[in-house]
């Protein structure tokens, strides 16, 4: 589904709710952004999750890819 027909959707379901439920669904969309708004907050670029990662492994990874790519020469 394209986003602006999915947004019709959940409007016109919103829409038929009760209104507990409204609030119930109120409530989930703001817990919703607000826990986006921490995993940016909170994310680290790519790059420096790998090299964390790598610190933890034995041996050299350069080194590791050169001899694979000797291997098939």
């Amino acid at each position: 589904m394209k986003t602006m027909r999915v947004r019709e959707q959940l409007i016109k379901e919103i829409q038929d709710l009760p209104p507990q439920d409204l609030m119930d669904v109120y409530e989930m969309v703001l817990d919703l952004k607000e826990q986006k708004n921490i995993r940016l907050k909170d994310a680290k670029p790519a790059f420096l999750e790998v090299q964390e990662i790598l610190k933890k492994c034995p041996g050299s990874l350069s080194d590791d890819i050169r001899q694979l790519r000797e291997d098939r020469i």
